[in-house]
């Protein structure tokens, strides 16, 4: 039940990237008394404890694509932004294309002021991930008017005119992960999970998962209950910890605590365990942090979503290299990220990147990109 240190950073993107409501909120569920479907639930969950069996993506580029061009990355100020950008790199490498970072400030208008940058220096295309298309408007008609295309990930919502895709970890693979996390709830607790679900709920892409993951485990268990504990950027790390044990408190019977995100558990392990609240509930979540992990390995019980940062970097490289060869994006976009549901008993063979411990899922992705485009 650890985390990772970057929470500050995750801050600073946030705050630049979002109009921070004033107050934490709750939204309750209540029971039904109708029966889980304990069996079913598991059903969806065994599909994906085993690990993936390749890139999900197999169609081929139409051919090689031509070397040269020249990419920029607005670069968010977190390590896994840094990771991503890292297999973005060795991605373009291999395709002979120039690579660039333009590193975002942590002022309100720090996003759109390296989209400024960026489009300044005139770049192939450029990728960006994490900031709502809404606050990046202007810049976006720019770079459309200069014909720069633009690739978006982690972000809810359809591309605009400018953004050729938003589909990586975009709302279809959210959601995915919102309904496989609770089918494994649902599973585990055989129908008996009263669950706290703690988000942010300014940004947009982890509402789409806990909003999956509640439809989801009241469409399997509608006997089950969710509360969901909205935390304001800045409580990360500082008041969330609290607001774990706070909510836990009142209401003893939640035996489920669920993160939007893996980072929002830094510093909540300790304070549960100075209030001696340590077993009255289970973690689970999406992204999780090499902490997190590590935490699994260490026979933690907690079950995350695998998050393939590095797949998603070559990823973005791969949907580029379609756009500038004219082959129709619609396979790409439609095939999911490799992934699998994570636990103390399959943590110990899931793929993980030795550098940076993130979750990878596939140890020969290099290669089977490498084949996609004929290299």
């Amino acid at each position: 039940m650890k985390s990772t240190n970057w929470t500050k950073a995750f801050v600073a993107l946030v705050s630049a990237s979002l109009l921070v409501s004033a107050c934490s909120s709750s939204d309750e569920t209540t029971a039904t008394g109708e029966a889980a479907d304990v069996a079913g639930a598991q059903a969806v969950a065994d599909q994906y404890e085993a690990p993936p069996a390749g890139l999900v993506l197999t169609t081929p580029l139409s051919r090689a694509p031509d070397s040269g061009k020249y990419v920029i990355s607005i670069e968010t100020p977190q390590p896994i932004s840094s990771a991503k950008n890292d297999a973005i790199q060795q991605a373009a490498d291999v395709l002979g294309w120039r690579y660039q970072r333009v590193l975002m400030g942590t002022d309100a208008e720090a996003a759109p002021k390296a989209m400024d940058q960026a489009i300044a220096l005139k770049p192939d295309a450029i990728h960006i991930s994490g900031t709502p298309l809404t606050m990046l408007t202007r810049q976006i008609e720019s770079a459309d008017a200069a014909g720069i295309p633009i690739i978006a990930d982690s972000i809810a919502g359809p591309p605009v005119a400018g953004v050729i895709s938003t589909a990586l970890d975009g709302d279809a693979q959210v959601e995915e992960w919102g309904k496989m996390v609770a089918s494994q709830v649902v599973a585990d607790s055989d129908g008996q999970a009263n669950v706290a679900i703690f988000s942010i709920t300014d940004y947009s892409i982890l509402n789409v998962f806990t909003d999956a993951f509640t439809a989801q485990l009241e469409a399997q268990c509608p006997d089950c209950t969710t509360q969901l504990v909205n935390q304001q950027v800045t409580d990360l790390g500082t008041k969330t910890p609290q607001s774990v044990v706070s909510t836990l408190q009142r209401d003893p019977t939640i035996n489920y605590a669920v993160f939007s995100f893996g980072d929002l558990v830094l510093g909540v392990d300790a304070a549960l365990r100075g209030a001696s609240l340590t077993d009255q509930v289970t973690f689970a979540g999406q992204t999780p942090t090499p902490d997190n992990l590590e935490s699994l390995k260490g026979g933690d019980n907690s079950v995350w979503v695998g998050f393939p940062v590095q797949i998603l970097g070559w990823r973005v490289i791969d949907t580029l290299a379609r756009h500038f060869n004219g082959d129709d994006l619609a396979a790409a976009d439609a095939a999911f990220l490799p992934t699998q549901l994570l636990n103390s008993d399959n943590i110990g063979s899931a793929v993980l990147d030795e550098d940076t411990g993130y979750y990878v899922g596939v140890a020969d992705y290099q290669g089977e990109f490498e084949t996609l485009w004929q290299k």
